[in-house]
């Protein structure tokens, strides 16, 4: 577990810096076109440093676009009392802080996790989970979304999805600039992206809770009511159970017969 750790780490680092790396070379490429074509030099150079302060600006602000494509949440108060310790006791058996909780009102069962950095991470739970789960199964669920916060999987996800899935505009109109820089590190993403990772995210949710039937009974509870048409599918790899049902990500079927074999 500890080599997945520092494997997820080093990933993340590695991904923010070609990906500003890759964003300084276009900026680049800008200055030089501009000093090429017969316009003055300070329009390019304007230009060029034009698209790295929106580019910085939308990256900082990344993980409230991230929130926001998680749907209207809101903060539970004091509504669910057993989540806010079940999530306290998983944070302390595996090391973390306390993440944000949201709650986003659907009677669909599904959940994610975000955030670039363990410390400042983002819990998002369906009303429909923390309605439809027995206490066994909701823990092992929030096991599985926090050892990955813990293992620094989540920081991973979220990072791609900060840098080259990084969208900009409105709802309305939404690009993803850089996107096209991928291919620079289309192995990085695939391996990012390798669906069998929901295997290891099952298996170190099990680690904690030390019950595989928990997290089974709790997959079979997911498996025909975690479509949220609300939630945008940009933010899918963040979800226990993709809630667009479109990303090639295993089957909760396959998902329980791997845990019955632990």
């Amino acid at each position: 577990m500890e080599n997945w750790t520092s494997r997820n780490r080093q990933r993340a680092v590695r991904l923010t810096v070609m990906f500003w790396l890759s964003v300084l070379l276009t900026c680049a490429s800008v200055c030089l076109v501009g000093f090429l074509l017969p316009f003055p030099g300070w329009i390019s150079l304007l230009v060029g440093f034009g698209i790295l302060g929106a580019v910085a600006w939308a990256s900082k602000d990344a993980e409230h676009r991230l929130l926001a494509g998680c749907g209207k949440t809101e903060a539970p108060a004091d509504t669910y009392p057993r989540l806010e310790n079940m999530v306290d006791a998983v944070c302390l058996a595996t090391g973390v802080p306390a993440p944000d909780l949201r709650v986003l009102r659907s009677p669909e069962c599904n959940i994610a996790a975000f955030g670039r950095v363990p410390h400042k991470s983002t819990l998002v739970i369906t009303t429909g989970l923390l309605e439809s789960t027995s206490r066994i199964e909701l823990e092992a669920v929030l096991a599985n979304r926090i050892a990955q916060i813990a293992n620094y999987r989540v920081a991973l996800l979220s990072t791609m999805l900060s840098t080259f899935g990084l969208a900009m505009g409105s709802s309305r109109f939404r690009v993803q600039p850089f996107r096209v820089l991928g291919f620079l590190t289309r192995g990085q993403l695939t391996t990012d992206l390798d669906p069998t990772n929901d295997f290891f995210g099952d298996a170190a949710g099990v680690a904690v809770t030390r019950y595989p039937p928990g997290m089974i009974e709790a997959l079979e509870v997911f498996e025909n009511q975690h479509h949220l048409p609300e939630v945008d599918p940009i933010t899918g790899p963040l979800w226990l159970v993709d809630p667009s049902n479109e990303a090639p990500r295993p089957s909760v079927q396959a998902r329980i017969a791997s845990l019955r074999e632990m």
